[in-house]
C-alpha cells in the first residue's frame, strides 16, 4: 500500500521543512524521486535488511531523515533507530562519528549537496543524485519487520488530507505515522518546524495555513 501511494503522489506539497536557516518544500513527486534514488542506493550498498538510522536521533524531523525512513520501507527493509554495536548499514549526519560495516554520511544541506570534505570510509549521500528516479518496489510480507514491534502491515495507517504542522518533532511511532505515512496515504501534507522561537513558529503556521499537530 505504501509503495503504491508513493507512486501516485502528485505535484502538490507533501513536506515543507523549516529550520533557522532554510525553508525547503518537497512536492509529492519530488519526495518520491528522492525515495526512489535512496532505495536504489540501498540496493547497491546495503548487505542486509536493517537500516540503522542515526539521523533519527540527531535530526529527527529533517526532510533527509524522512526520505530515508520512506526509502527503508519502500525497499522492504527494517528501520532501526540509532546505531547499535555491530550494525551493518548505518546512516548518519556528517558530524556523527558513528559507523557500521557500510556507512552513509549526509551533509544535511538544505538542497542535498555533498559533504564539505570527504569522510574516510563513508559514502557521501550526495552520490544518490546519480541514481535513477525510479526503483523497483518489492512486496514485503505483511509480517516482515518494519520498526521494532511494528510490521510492514502496520504501515497502512489511516490517511489524512489536511495540512498539519509538527514543531520540533520526536522520532516515535505516533509522530512518524502522522507526519509521514498518513499524508502519503491520504493526500495530505506536513510542515515540520525545527529550532524556531515562538514568534517564528506562529509566523510559519500562518504562512503555511497549517494546524499544529498534538499527539
Amino acid at each position: 500500500m505504501l509503495n503504491t501511494a508513493l507512486s501516485r503522489l502528485g505535484p502538490g506539497p507533501l513536506l515543507t521543512y523549516y529550520d533557522p536557516d532554510s525553508r525547503i518544500e518537497l512536492s509529492g513527486v519530488t519526495f518520491n524521486n528522492w525515495v526512489a534514488k535512496t532505495a536504489n542506493l540501498l540496493d547497491d550498498c546495503a548487505t542486509g535488511q536493517r537500516v540503522c538510522l542515526g539521523l533519527a536521533e540527531t535530526d529527527p524531523g529533517h526532510w533527509v531523515t524522512l526520505v530515508w525512513v520512506a526509502a527503508t520501507w519502500f525497499s522492504g527493509r527494517e528501520l532501526v533507530v540509532g546505531v547499535p554495536d555491530g550494525a551493518e548499514f548505518v546512516v548518519v549526519n556528517g558530524d556523527d562519528a558513528r559507523c557500521g560495516e557500510t556507512t552513509v554520511a549526509c551533509s544535511m544541506h538544505p538542497l542535498g549537496r555533498g559533504l564539505p570534505a570527504p569522510r574516510d570510509g563513508a559514502i557521501d549521500y550526495a552520490d544518490v543524485l546519480a541514481q535513477p528516479d525510479a526503483a523497483l518496489a518489492p512486496q514485503p510480507e505483511p509480517d516482515d519487520p518494519a520498526w521494532g514491534s511494528r510490521s510492514h502491515a502496520d504501515l497502512a495507517v489511516p490517511g489524512r488530507r489536511d495540512r498539519l504542522a509538527f514543531v520540533d518533532p520526536d522520532f516515535d511511532w505516533p509522530t512518524v505515522a502522522a507526519l509521514l505515512l498518513a499524508p502519503i496515504l491520504g493526500g495530505g501534507s506536513s510542515v515540520v518546524i525545527c529550532g524556531l522561537n515562538g514568534h517564528e513558529i506562529d509566523r510559519a503556521l500562518t504562512a503555511e495555513k497549517a494546524t499544529r499537530w498534538r499527539a
